[in-house]
């Protein structure tokens, strides 16, 4: 399988086993999201979320609006833009529609992508400004 099956040295199975929150495939959230712990949307979400640990978008997964987690992984779709502190990773199934802040950042070949992409050093995506 591809290079996504393990971030960080961790498995995607092994982070899913310690995501927090899920909003499941046939659920619709409005509004604002906040959790220190990790989120894995695999239905459709509209607004901000902000998690302390990672968020993963599963193909099924929509997401219009901003993301911010310590390590963000899109297999779905995103229409916003995206900052995570540590690792971006954009899977081959991805497509979004925003920029991207990170430390790390990965497109994975035949993802779609169309904004502007920002590396900076470990931590410094947290406190990175966005333009106006």
């Amino acid at each position: 399988m591809g290079m996504f099956n393990n971030v960080g040295g961790k498995s995607l199975a092994a982070m899913r086993e310690g995501i927090g929150s899920v909003i499941g495939e046939n659920a619709k959230f409005k509004g604002e999201f906040t959790t220190a712990g990790s989120v894995n949307i695999d239905g459709e979400f509209e607004g901000s979320i902000k998690a302390g640990r990672e968020i993963v978008v599963s193909p099924a997964g929509k997401v219009t609006g901003e993301v911010e987690g310590s390590s963000v992984i899109i297999s779905g779709r995103v229409d916003g833009n995206i900052r995570a502190r540590e690792t971006l990773e954009i899977a081959k199934t991805g497509q979004v529609n925003g920029d991207l802040s990170g430390a790390r950042i990965v497109i994975e070949e035949g993802s779609s992508y169309h904004g502007r992409v920002t590396v900076a050093g470990a931590g410094a995506a947290e406190t990175a400004q966005q333009p106006a």
